[in-house]
């Protein structure tokens, strides 16, 4: 997953760490990290997902998170 989104999106998303290594990746923020650039992320796993064969319908997370972002806005 983190090798195709790199080679494929160019977008950087970084392994486990600890006994989740190999289990879960990470996608990176730098400190800062707004709600579209997580939408921006979901976007790409989402993607990339699909690529590799998982059942995911594209739009699905970016939709959720729309809906939790629009919601939850002051």
């Amino acid at each position: 997953m983190v090798n195709h989104a790199a080679k494929k999106y160019g977008v950087s998303f970084g392994g486990g760490l600890g006994k989740v290594a190999g289990k879960v990746f990470r996608i990176g923020h730098l400190g800062s990290l707004t709600d579209v650039m997580a939408l921006s992320g979901i976007a790409t796993t989402e993607m990339a997902m699909v690529d590799l064969g998982f059942p995911v319908a594209l739009g699905s997370g970016v939709a959720a998170a729309q809906e939790f972002y629009h919601n939850s806005a002051k």
